[in-house]
């Protein structure tokens, strides 16, 4: 695409200082780190405040065009200069990157995103579209479409990565793309510029402190979605059982959008009862004067809870009818969890089960021992806390262990350039001495729990659910829970 092209339907104002627009441009860049020949690069901020310390450097490397906010002496490329390079950015990424797929539905909440979200994706399936999700897993889609897609470690990849992948799936014909966002994704703005048509809240507990240092920050960042990313008019899916409901209720009401509610006082999606059996759970609901009912081959009160959201986001953006809605809910027992989310990792001999999950805060902790309390006898649980994040939540989670299990063993998880001892005696120090073993190593803490279990224990390996790896220092070491598992099974 010319630069020329590019620049045409941009809205926010610049000016071109110096060079030829005329030029093609083979890719947008913000990282000057992996600027490309004939990129054009935007200098957002850096440590000089204008990202101007990068520019040399994405000109060394091949970008034919640059935008900053400041004056300097540009040679070599095409100079851009722009009071907001942010806006421009996303300006140039809708027209780069397009057309991207209609139907986009994105999910926040501090708990439940990546469920709800894949929910959200099957169900799609059922109702026979081509369906993607973007969040903690990665891009969940048809394995010859993912083989082509830039991959992100971040819940919300970064703007240009997210636009890239969008376009991408569009190409291969999939117009409906569920997304996990992140706190941070929003305060970011990693989803500026694209059109949601659904916005979904799952829950709000502590985590993510290290960065936004409150609750009330936390909070004003999830409502971003809400506030601003999702346009007047649109379609609100909210967990109203939740204390925040009122809340986030009023943010939606002040942009005039329409509201379908989930739980047990909800007005639209009102869940009657939950019946756990061996195999899963029954799940009893009214919608618009009717009752209807599905099955989860799933356990725990909260996946309930993800299913509902999840069909609160079909049910904004798709007509459906009730015979066609009691055939999609009879499916509902093919639903399947995310990887790492309450994993049947090995069944023992003497019928223990281990089981891995990614509850990484308080309250998911809470839930997954809630749960595991319901499916065997003693319960175990083997966990750690991440370095370089929310120490607060350290001795919060300690003591829920202790709390709600009979046996817990503290470990690392990703110490990252923490201390790991220094992570741990935080978690101990809330924690029942006389119930709780510490062992640093969690390759040998897992086999140690896992030769302690009697017959019909469950075991919860939590913390890192579908991560294969492990963060110590600087470096990653490869680290897959189900393979260590298998082997001490």
């Amino acid at each position: 695409m010319k630069l020329s092209q590019l620049l045409s339907t941009a809205k926010t104002t610049h000016q071109v200082i110096a060079g030829d627009v005329s030029c093609e441009i083979e890719n947008i860049a913000i990282d000057s780190r992996l600027v490309k020949k004939g990129d054009i690069f935007f200098a957002l901020l850096g440590k000089t405040q204008d990202g101007s310390e990068f520019i040399s450097d994405a000109i060394n490397k091949g970008a034919v065009a640059v935008v900053t906010s400041q004056d300097h002496e540009i040679s070599g490329a095409v100079f851009i200069k722009t009071s907001d390079v942010f806006l421009l950015l996303v300006d140039c990424l809708k027209e780069f990157y397009s057309p991207l797929p209609a139907n986009i539905y994105a999910i926040t909440g501090t708990n439940g995103k990546t469920s709800a979200a894949e929910f959200t994706r099957q169900i799609l399936q059922f109702l026979g579209k081509k369906s993607a999700s973007i969040g903690t897993l990665g891009t969940r889609c048809d394995a010859d479409i993912e083989a082509q897609l830039q991959s992100s470690s971040l819940t919300t990849p970064d703007i240009i990565s997210l636009y890239k992948n969008l376009c991408i799936l569009k190409k291969n014909g999939v117009d409906d793309v569920v997304l996990e966002v992140s706190s941070i994704g929003l305060e970011q703005g990693r989803i500026a510029g694209l059109k949601i048509d659904v916005g979904a809240f799952t829950n709000f507990t502590q985590d993510h402190l290290d960065y936004h240092k409150s609750m009330a920050e936390y909070f004003r960042c999830k409502m971003i979605l809400f506030s601003k990313s999702l346009p007047s008019g649109s379609v609100a899916v909210l967990n109203s059982d939740i204390p925040e409901f009122e809340d986030v209720r009023k943010t939606c009401e002040k942009k005039n959008h329409r509201i379908i509610d989930y739980g047990f006082k909800a007005k639209k999606l009102r869940l009657q009862k939950i019946e756990p059996h061996d195999l899963g759970q029954k799940v009893f609901f009214e919608f618009v004067g009717q009752n209807f009912e599905f099955e989860l081959a799933t356990s725990g009160d909260f996946q309930a809870f993800n299913a509902l959201c999840a069909l609160g986001n079909i049910l904004a953006k798709n007509q459906i009818s009730t015979k066609l809605l009691k055939e999609i809910l009879q499916k509902f027992s093919k639903l399947q969890p995310a990887a790492g989310r309450m994993q049947c990792a090995a069944i023992l001999k003497n019928k223990a089960q281990v089981f891995i999950d990614f509850a990484h805060s308080p309250d998911a902790l809470t839930n997954v021992l809630k749960l595991a309390r319901h499916l065997g006898k003693r319960v175990v649980v083997l966990f750690g806390c991440g370095g370089d994040r929310d120490a607060t939540k350290r001795p919060i989670m300690g003591e829920i262990a202790c709390r709600l299990a009979d046996l817990v063993i503290v470990t690392d998880d990703n110490p990252r350039s923490e201390n790991p001892a220094t992570i741990r005696s935080e978690i101990l120090a809330a924690c029942d001495m006389k119930k709780t073993i510490e062992i640093d190593d969690r390759k040998l803490a897992i086999e140690k729990a896992i030769a302690l279990l009697e017959p019909c224990d469950i075991l919860i390996l939590a913390g890192k659910g579908h991560e294969k790896y492990q963060i110590i220092g600087e470096k990653k070491f490869e680290f897959d829970e189900e393979k260590i598992v298998r082997a001490a099974s």
